[in-house]
């Protein structure tokens, strides 16, 4: 039997206890309540949990009751990696440097169906040009017109094009945020309402982090992973060569995942240095370009691209979404 929420946001609490560590406890351990886990812990060989105390571990525990408290009177739902729910192509999320790194809990406001849509990421800089903007809206109303989950990171500039691209056609949109998602916690604070529309339409907020917690460097890292984790592709609306939009570039490469980005053909967004990451993806053919040429195209394959991986990896078949 996997570990319950409780015990398993118990073990969160531990220092030096990461996913995969939990993980690999879940597969020996058999606890249903904290007396049970106390009790087995002693069973455990090895510095890292002989140096966890009784106290150690009731201590975590009130620490999770009180965050599972919190989050039900946020109206903030709670998944394990262990529920029949929680996103099967997430169970097998790679981080840039290929190493399998699924998130042991998500927290989420919104209708968590939505995770039954096939999600596409788009992604890329905070400061688009005017013309990458309006190529985020229509594209990401494109791919969500076609049945995707536009997954993105509620960041303003491209993230934000993704959101109100899918919002504007009626469409599903998820954000996943590197913050706990307690409204005022919700980063950046500018694109609250926007967080707001997307709970109000259907959509979702996600988040590895509980209540309280604010976000840092490495957290915005970590979240990038989860955007190309939870997507069957990646579109990159603009990017630099370098930035933050190559971690989630770099996690959909080392998935062996579609990686599209926006080819441009005016000479002011050629010579744009937010569009150079662009153009270096296509030219070394990291990226397939994604333009209103071959929009149709693309499509096609990215609705078999969900049904081939859905059936080879995850050992389902087809998803229905699109029959």
């Amino acid at each position: 039997m996997a570990l319950n929420t409780e015990l398993l946001i118990t073990l969160q609490q531990l220092k030096g206890f990461g996913n995969k560590t939990i993980l690999e406890l879940s597969k020996v351990l058999t606890a249903k309540t904290i007396d049970d886990l106390c009790e087995e812990w002693h069973s455990l060989k090895g510095k890292k949990y002989a140096k966890v105390t009784e106290l150690d571990l009731r201590g975590a525990n009130k620490v999770a009751c009180r965050i599972i408290e919190a989050s039900e009177f946020e109206g903030i739902g709670i998944i394990s990696y262990f529920e029949d729910f929680f996103p099967e192509i997430l169970r097998i999320c790679m981080d840039e440097d290929g190493k399998l790194n699924p998130p042991i809990i998500l927290y989420y406001r919104g209708d968590i169906k939505a995770l039954n849509k096939p999600g596409i990421a788009v992604i890329g800089t905070r400061e688009p040009t005017p013309m990458g903007t309006k190529a985020g809206i229509f594209f990401a109303g494109e791919l969500a017109k076609n049945g995707f989950n536009i997954v993105s990171g509620l960041a303003v500039g491209c993230d934000t094009t993704g959101h109100e691209g899918a919002l504007s056609v009626g469409g599903t949109t998820t954000a996943f945020l590197a913050n706990s998602l307690a409204w005022n916690d919700i980063y950046p604070q500018t694109n609250v309402e926007l967080a707001h529309r997307i709970v109000e339409n259907g959509g979702l907020l996600l988040s590895e982090y509980p209540l309280g917690y604010k976000g840092g460097k490495y957290a915005f890292i970590s979240r990038d992973r989860l955007q190309a984790g939870l997507s069957y592709a990646t579109l990159v609306v603009q990017t630099g060569e370098k930035g933050g939009t190559m971690h989630a570039v770099n996690a959909t490469l080392a998935s062996n995942k579609p990686l599209y980005a926006i080819k441009y053909n005016h000479d002011a967004e050629l010579h744009h240095p937010k569009v150079q990451g662009n153009i270096k993806l296509l030219n070394e053919e990291k990226a397939m370009p994604f333009n209103t040429q071959n929009i149709l195209g693309t499509m096609v394959y990215l609705k078999k691209f969900v049904e081939t991986y859905n059936k080879r990896l995850l050992g389902k078949g087809k998803n229905g979404l699109f029959d």
